[in-house]
């Protein structure tokens, strides 16, 4: 039946033709976002994964960077600590040498007044961003965060790095052993040369106790923050590499494959052709009425 009201083949023409516009534009989308999911209603269980590790990218980014900044307080703190080990064992020769009758004594205690502001120095200069490991200033240590707890379900804490504690190493701090030891070389003639001639290898022993029992200190100091470093270095590479990979399984899930949808958008473009065409065709069949009456 051929109607000039109702024209079958341009209806069927005409929603081919809209069903490849669709597809046409969803293609020209996915290519100019590169995504194949963009929202949550393209595949909603997907979108809602992906939005999740992603998330957990950011955070994780984050946390490295939080840990870059850990590695260099606790990177400062070792030089510190290494730079005063040098400076004790000066002191310790020239603690060691002021028995000697050859030594000038007043130059030695000059010498060893000098190596002791060193210390002092060191200790102020150990800073990062304001943080010092080594004056005191955060003596039960500090706590940085290792990563973040990626269960989806909840719960659980985030694990975390601790310095540890730490010790004023200069000469305000109120350690024992650090005291005892600035005290020491604040005034070797006093405590050494003062000495009765029968007690001046006692007193002598006794200093360099004094100086060796700081020494371990700081020694553990700089073993101690050494050690936690390593792990810090060695946890924000894992950091690194796991939100690696927590992005490529994202991406994995909602990137648009770009030669596939490049293939796709040259044979929609063909169709969008041929559904123009064939529409055009099925307009005119209406005309073919005239026909029938002479026209």
């Amino acid at each position: 039946m051929i109607s000039i009201l109702t024209n079958p083949g341009a209806m069927v023409a005409l929603q081919a033709l809209d069903a490849t516009q669709k597809n046409l534009n969803t293609t020209q989308n996915d290519i100019s976002t590169g995504l194949k999911i963009n929202s949550a209603k393209d595949d909603a269980a997907t979108w809602t994964v992906a939005t999740t590790m992603k998330a957990n990218v950011a955070s994780l980014q984050q946390v490295s960077s939080d840990l870059g900044n850990a590695d260099s307080i606790l990177g400062t703190a070792v030089s510190g600590a290494t730079q005063i080990a040098s400076l004790v064992s000066e002191i310790r020769a020239q603690v060691a040498s002021f028995t000697d009758t050859a030594t000038n004594q007043t130059a030695t205690q000059s010498n060893v007044t000098q190596l002791a502001a060193q210390i002092d120095s060191t200790v102020t200069s150990s800073s990062f961003n304001g943080v010092d490991l080594l004056d005191g200033s955060h003596a039960t240590g500090l706590t940085f965060v290792a990563a973040t707890n990626n269960n989806y379900a909840g719960g659980g804490a985030s694990p975390t790095i601790s310095t540890g504690n730490s010790v004023d190493l200069s000469s305000a701090s109120a350690n024992a052993t650090v005291s005892a030891f600035h005290t020491l070389v604040s005034n070797l003639s006093g405590t050494i040369t003062g000495a009765t001639p029968a007690a001046l290898q006692t007193a002598l022993d006794g200093a360099l106790q004094t100086v060796d029992q700081y020494s371990s200190m700081v020694q553990a100091q700089a073993a101690q923050f050494g050690s936690v470093q390593s792990g810090v270095e060695s946890q924000q590479t894992f950091v690194n590499n796991l939100a690696n990979t927590f992005q490529t399984g994202a991406g994995n899930m909602v990137d648009a494959d770009m030669t596939a949808e490049s293939a796709q958008l040259s044979a929609l473009q063909v169709q969008q052709q041929l559904g123009t065409q064939a529409l055009s065709i099925a307009n005119q069949a209406p005309q073919m009425i005239l026909k029938l009456f002479g026209g």
